[in-house]
């Protein structure tokens, strides 16, 4: 069972070329909030676990509207049946962005549904680590929170990143001669 969940990230990793950029923004910007966190003092405990909680709340919402959407795509995107994904399957995807699978270059309707199947593994991933910490960060001590604010700032700009260019990859199939 745990190869099965996993097979989407590794696919998605063997795939691409130069993967390490779709971390680098998020990593800037969460490293920038965790730096800026440290050096200034935000307020008194009792504030700094009221925003967390909320921050948390907030992030277990969206990423469920997240996962709603991303599963969506997926079933436009197996159960259309239009000329457009046809030539999207029979369509390789270029050496230079991907590297191939199983000896196997991937199509483009691979590379688009490895972006989305992707994105819905973190997203269920990370929904299931903001519940965990959602129902145990009464023992974190509050240092710690600056840390997992950072953590969260990370992993839902890259997933937003990897779901904007998989909005961007559907929009293009759907438009003609793109």
């Amino acid at each position: 069972m745990k190869s099965i969940i996993l097979i989407p990230i590794s696919d998605y990793f063997a795939s691409r070329k130069k993967v390490f950029k779709k971390f680098l923004f998020p990593l800037i910007v969460s490293l920038s909030a965790l730096f800026l966190s440290i050096l200034f003092n935000i307020g008194s405990s009792e504030k700094i676990v009221s925003i967390f909680s909320e921050f948390i709340g907030t992030q277990i919402s969206i990423v469920a509207i997240l996962i709603s959407f991303s599963v969506a795509i997926i079933t436009i995107l197996v159960s259309s049946d239009n000329n457009n994904i046809k030539r999207l399957k029979e369509t390789e995807s270029s050496k230079d962005q991907y590297k191939p699978v199983h000896g196997k270059q991937l199509s483009l309707f691979q590379v688009l549904l490895s972006n989305i199947a992707y994105n819905v593994v973190t997203e269920i991933i990370y929904l299931v680590g903001l519940i965990a910490i959602s129902l145990i960060q009464t023992i974190f001590p509050i240092y710690l929170f600056k840390y997992i604010t950072s953590i969260c700032i990370f992993t839902i700009l890259h997933i937003l990143f990897v779901l904007l260019e998989s909005v961007s990859q559907m929009y293009l199939t759907f438009w003609a001669k793109k």
